[in-house]
């Protein structure tokens, strides 16, 4: 059987053999969940807001292809400043859009992050959560987001297109900017269905009773969805570690793996699995049923 390159986490989209078969909705992604709230980030402090060990800079270098993101809006800094939209959890994050995602991506397409070819992979912006927000904020987001980014955004009226024809028909188009939030701009795409348990403090055994559940539902096609693999503990209430199940759990080897009944798998300290390389295997995997 084909193997993932285990050197090639930063461009491990274009080395699956056949992925260009399957449609952006199809694919098998390695998220991050609260994409902005890391241990490297400038401002945070407590414990309880740490759900990832490194920048989504790094996270994107390491091959994690969906980026939760929560944006926070501060009428108090002046339009063009990068402070006026940043990244949350409980508190900022002290990252921001325009920096830490805009730029970023700029960097890593133009191989400033990883020296080696980076264009042909795909990756997803969830603005999934929207905090002290009003319609001219939304606007002004909407507007830097397309202004940065147009000549990377795939637009939502090509989401039935194959892979393979974003790559050949529409080179540069890698980017999707999912919007949690109606919007009439068709750059965007509806906001990405995060499935959750409500429940923050399932045990691991409840956690994955649920995706259990959701396990053998189909998502309607052309939608984006995620499944949110991510808990908290007591008594302190943090952002619960558990690799080991999620390897476990997420272990891709064939077509009857547990794997492939997902999508987007968003997860807390995401670098410390293997979730990106079983994800780039799955699609391996799929791809080849095509």
């Amino acid at each position: 059987m084909n193997t993932v390159p285990p050197h090639a986490k930063h461009n491990w989209m274009h080395r699956i053999p056949h992925l260009g078969r399957l449609r952006v909705d199809e694919l098998i992604l390695p998220g991050t969940h609260d994409s902005g709230s890391d241990k490297e980030s400038p401002n945070l402090s407590l414990p309880q807001e740490y759900t990832q060990d490194v920048s989504p800079a790094k996270q994107v270098e390491a091959g994690i292809r969906a980026l939760d993101l929560r944006v926070s809006y501060y009428e108090n800094h002046p339009p063009g400043d990068p402070r006026r939209f940043q990244l949350f959890h409980l508190t900022s994050s002290g990252r921001n859009v325009a920096v830490d995602i805009i730029e970023m991506l700029e960097k890593f397409y133009q191989g400033i992050l990883e020296s080696n070819d980076t264009q042909k992979e795909i990756i997803i912006l969830d603005f999934h959560e929207f905090k002290n927000f009003n319609e001219l904020a939304h606007e002004e987001l909407q507007t830097l987001v397309t202004s940065q980014l147009n000549h990377r955004l795939i637009p939502y009226y090509h989401h039935a297109l194959t892979v393979e024809e974003l790559w050949n028909n529409h080179p540069w188009k890698t980017v999707v900017a999912a919007y949690n939030r109606n919007t009439s701009s068709e750059m965007f795409w509806p906001g990405v269905d995060q499935v959750w348990s409500g429940d923050n403090l399932n045990t691991t055994a409840q956690l994955k009773l649920f995706m259990d559940t959701r396990a053998d539902q189909r998502k309607p096609d052309y939608g984006l969805q995620s499944i949110q693999c991510a808990k908290y503990v007591l008594p302190f209430h943090v952002p619960d570690d558990f690799s080991e199940k999620i390897d476990d759990w997420f272990e891709s080897k064939d077509e009857n793996s547990y794997i492939q009944n997902f999508h987007i798998i968003n997860t807390d300290w995401s670098l410390r699995s293997k979730i990106i390389y079983n994800c780039a295997h799955a699609n391996l995997i799929k791809a080849g049923k095509k």
